[in-house]
């Protein structure tokens, strides 16, 4: 079965992130390929503004690389009912592979498992068992089991679980008591008259034979059943024991698994139990799957493309335990290690969605009016609206051919989007901090980074002090070495840096000649990964010498 593939940014997204991942899944569709964009945290107000603004979908959330359940490939569940005779269950469990069947109740909710050995088992059971088994046995499933014609039904059926088969030619002394029992005999009118009359609940009448008028009359006066199969007499004394339901030998006490349950949970917690297949249910608790040993050895990895990062930190939890087929992006490069060879492309431009847009181009494939709006948006948050340093010529370029198919004004379309979200107003402190927030490495160091646009200097000296106590916590919480908090001029003229860490002083020499005193603003440094990056690599790099 192929799986799609999974489609993601980095963590805290931000809106080239996201963007990006809608457009490269769209243009994978568009080439036949099963992509899903994808998200790993919530959007910013930047984003949301965008999305909404496109009428765009919201890209599925995901936390995890870790394979779920529903991630792979299972064996269909065969769901029986409880009233299900042991012959069908017999049957059907002979011809399916994982050799189990989940006997459900009319909304397919789980009520019990029923399985090979079970089956066996009751068939191979002393007679007690079975006689208490047949006690239960509704008369229609003997008539159903059995193949058999009713020639007389009784309402007042009614088994004390006994079967006595008389097919033999020399019964007429027989002392056998045939109270409430089921009679196996054949076209003997005397044994027939002597087992109605010492109340006998069903006679089971082999071979399709005729029964006389006055045997019909006696069994309806006396409230005895008649059935007629086809079946000869070793056939039909086979099959009557298999004509019980299931319920009476389901097992009850089941090991179930839920869809959304991680692989190697399942796997660790199937190693500790023996049976050989195990149902697995959905949110409503509806039997959806089944799952064994063989399909935990053998699944497939989920396959994901990574945008917009190449940094471990900053990418999906667990994702060694997935396969990376490519890398977009145009950000330095990180530590992420695949297994095999993958499509890794890195190009020094100021937007992910740039090489996005380059490559529907490459493909021949014209984005729609909704792809291409998100694409240049993206561009132009990513870039400042080309004020930024990371910005190219191509970037602008690209935009401009953008903009036209989405029937969009780049400059208006710019300041719509920073007057309704370059702003703190409305916003909590964590929203502020994780707006686009990413972990760096380097030289041993711990960074944590967060940047915002604003284009009222004035909100930033409101929240200041209470906003650097909360950093003072989440920086003991996560014990980066330095935390710092980027407030980028919407019009690109700067940035004020509020920062937290026993490695502060960072900061302090790394951007002494740009800074102004007021609220600690360094001039015409917007962009965190060609300026504020490389500044603290260097001068991290200098200590280290």
């Amino acid at each position: 079965m192929n799986r799609a593939i999974y489609i993601t940014g980095h963590k805290n997204p931000d809106t080239d992130s996201i963007c990006a991942a809608i457009a490269y899944a769209h243009l994978k569709q568009s080439c036949g390929i099963d992509a899903i964009a994808c998200r790993l945290g919530e959007l910013n107000t930047e984003t949301e503004f965008v999305l909404n603004k496109f009428k765009a979908p919201l890209p599925k959330l995901i936390h995890s690389a870790r394979c779920k359940l529903s991630d792979i490939d299972m064996d269909q569940a065969e769901l029986v009912s409880p009233d299900t005779t042991i012959k069908e269950a017999w049957d059907l469990i002979i011809r399916i592979k994982n050799k189990s069947l989940f006997v459900v109740d009319e909304q397919q909710r789980l009520i019990g498992v029923v399985s090979m050995s079970s089956l066996s088992n009751v068939l191979m059971s002393d007679f007690k068992n079975i006689r208490e088994f047949m006690m239960k046995t509704p008369l229609s499933n003997i008539q159903k089991t059995l193949n058999a014609t009713y020639i007389v039904k009784s309402d007042l059926y009614k088994s004390s679980g006994y079967v006595h088969i008389l097919v033999s030619g020399d019964l007429a002394d027989c002392e056998d008591v045939f109270e409430n029992s089921i009679v196996l005999l054949g076209n003997q009118p005397d044994i027939q008259k002597k087992a109605i009359l010492q109340g006998a609940s069903c006679m089971i009448v082999i071979g399709n034979p005729q029964v006389s008028e006055e045997i019909i009359d006696l069994a309806k006066e006396r409230d005895c059943s008649i059935l007629s199969t086809p079946y000869d007499a070793l056939q039909a004394a086979r099959l009557i024991y298999q004509t019980p339901s299931i319920d009476n030998v389901m097992g009850l006490d089941v090991m179930v698994f839920h869809d959304r349950e991680f692989v190697d949970d399942v796997s660790d917690k199937m190693s500790k139990t023996r049976f050989r297949s195990y149902p697995v249910l959905d949110e409503h608790k509806r039997v959806i799957g089944a799952v064994s040993r063989f399909h935990l050895f053998n699944y497939e990895k989920k396959k994901l493309i990574l945008l917009d990062h190449n940094e471990r930190s900053q990418s999906i939890n667990d994702l060694e335990m997935a396969e990376v087929l490519e890398i977009i992006d145009h950000h330095r490069i990180g530590d992420i290690e695949t297994s095999n060879p993958i499509n890794f492309r890195n190009q020094q431009i100021g937007s992910t969605c740039s090489i996005i847009a380059t490559m529907y181009k490459e493909q021949g494939i014209e984005p729609t009016p909704t792809i291409a709006g998100l694409l240049c948006c993206a561009i132009i948050s990513d870039t400042m609206n080309f004020n930024s340093p990371t910005s190219t010529a191509l970037d602008r370029s690209i935009a401009d051919d953008l903009a036209q198919l989405a029937g969009i004004d780049t400059d208006a379309l710019a300041k719509e989007m920073y007057e309704s979200v370059a702003t703190l107003r409305f916003k909590s402190f964590g929203e502020i901090l994780y707006n686009d927030f990413k972990e760096f490495s380097i030289e041993g160091t711990r960074l944590g980074i967060g940047q915002i646009n604003l284009l009222d200097i004035r909100e930033l000296e409101i929240i200041k002090k209470e906003f650097v106590n909360y950093m003072e916590k989440i920086n003991n919480a996560n014990q980066y070495d330095l935390l710092m908090m980027v407030f980028t001029n919407a019009e690109g003229k700067g940035s004020n840096l509020v920062f937290v860490g026993s490695k502060g002083w960072i900061i302090d020499q790394a951007f002494k000649d740009a800074q102004k005193e007021k609220m600690y603003f360094v001039e015409n440094v917007v962009s965190r990964k060609k300026q504020l990056i490389p500044a603290i690599s260097k001068v991290l790099k200098e200590v280290s010498l």
